[in-house]
């Protein structure tokens, strides 16, 4: 049985590995679509700093959701059907 805090470290590498993946694919589309260098670039540094907050506030919940068992879990219902997405929405 792992601890807590080893629970949460593995949900937070997989996080980082969902988001390194969603990246990869993203810049694909982008290079489809013919973006330049400096526009991909662009959209990294913003989609990283978008994806590390997003990635704090889902922790956040999944801790409070596993702390507290009668805390609301409609937050963690979307953070699961987010990490369901199997295609990211760049465009448009």
């Amino acid at each position: 049985m792992i601890s807590f805090k080893e629970a949460v470290a593995r949900t937070a590498a997989s996080l980082d590995r969902q988001i390194a993946d969603a990246l990869d694919q993203s810049e694909v589309v982008l290079l489809n679509h013919g973006a330049t260098a400096d526009e991909i670039a662009s959209f990294r540094a913003e989609y990283l700093a978008e994806s590390q907050e997003w990635k704090a506030e889902a922790l956040a919940e999944i801790i409070r959701g596993l702390s507290d068992w009668n805390a609301p879990t409609g937050t963690l219902q979307q953070i699961r059907n987010v990490l369901r997405i199997s295609e990211p929405n760049i465009i448009g």
